[in-house]
């Protein structure tokens, strides 16, 4: 069995990029059920919040604020959000979380990306969550992607990138853990993964926000963008249900507006060249967004 350690890991500090993921609004069919959810299975706890909808996150932030609206859950047919990403900062928070999920019997895809390693799970309307543990030091290289996802670790094994990871060892330092405690206040949103009508024309958008292309796998189908120097993950997307869908329609369980701070004062200067109005409108998959200083 892999010997992990529980302790903190060297995880990049997304607030160092020019761009962070602020608050996510996301619009549920059952507000109540989703807000059990979202607190029971991942630790997330209810903040106070004077507007509508409910608010949750850790005791120091509002990591996202769940709507009433949708009328019907996710369907997979439409561009907007593929996944939002939840980032933890130790080993020891990523594998009593994951103990947490066995324990309540929530289905979970344990996987390891190298670059990061990852839960999946969907809420009760189908929307993806992602907890990940950024583990750059154990990358090392990538290898020919024309032949597809092919990467290297530092001691330069060849590596999938979306390989299982030994659920074993993962959970061997949450033993002893509180598994019902709340998510720690470092819990932060490490990226969002869209679902694009066309990724060129998307990368270009997003590249106007401050954005850096990263890798594009035109035969993948995926692309994904950095902010900064910390990690070249902070968006992704894919047209893996095709391209040039619609946007999810207005009555569904969906992503429905996000926040994007600025640590870089370049980065607002540019972007109101534009116009005022380019600190908030639309992407290019139809979810409302909204630019602001740090």
């Amino acid at each position: 069995m892999t010997d992990l350690t529980s302790g903190p890991t060297t995880v990049p500090d997304p607030q160092a990029d020019r761009l962070s993921w602020g608050v996510i609004e996301l619009q549920v069919t059952d507000i109540d059920r989703a807000a059990w959810f979202w607190t029971t299975a991942l630790g997330l706890i209810e903040r106070d919040h004077a507007a509508p909808g409910i608010a949750l996150g850790t005791r120091k932030q509002t990591l996202f604020i769940l709507h009433s609206g949708a009328e019907k859950p996710v369907a997979p047919s439409y561009t907007g959000m593929y996944h939002v990403a939840i980032g933890v900062r130790s080993q020891l928070d990523f594998s009593r979380i994951l103990a947490r999920l066995l324990h309540m019997n929530i289905q979970v895809g344990p996987t390891d990306h190298l670059m990061a390693k990852s839960l999946y799970l969907t809420d009760p309307d189908g929307l993806e969550i992602e907890i990940t543990l950024e583990t750059p030091e154990r990358f090392g290289s990538f290898g020919d992607m024309s032949k597809g996802l092919i990467l290297y670790d530092v001691d330069g094994r060849p590596h999938s990138g979306r390989g299982p990871l030994d659920v074993g060892a993962e959970l061997d330092p949450a033993k002893g853990a509180d598994l019902m405690a709340p998510l720690p206040d470092d819990t932060y949103i490490a990226h969002l993964h869209f679902k694009v009508p066309s990724i060129e024309p998307a990368l270009k958008w997003f590249e106007t926000l401050g954005f850096e292309r990263h890798l594009t796998l035109e035969g993948w189908g995926f692309a994904d963008m950095g902010a900064g120097k910390p990690n070249s993950h902070r968006l992704a997307m894919n047209i893996w249900a095709g391209p040039y869908r619609p946007a999810a329609p207005k009555n569904m369980a969906r992503l429905v507006h996000y926040e994007l701070i600025a640590h870089d004062p370049d980065v607002l200067a540019r972007v109101q060249k534009n116009g005022a109005d380019a600190l908030k409108g639309q992407d290019p998959t139809g979810v409302y967004y909204t630019l602001r200083a740090a």
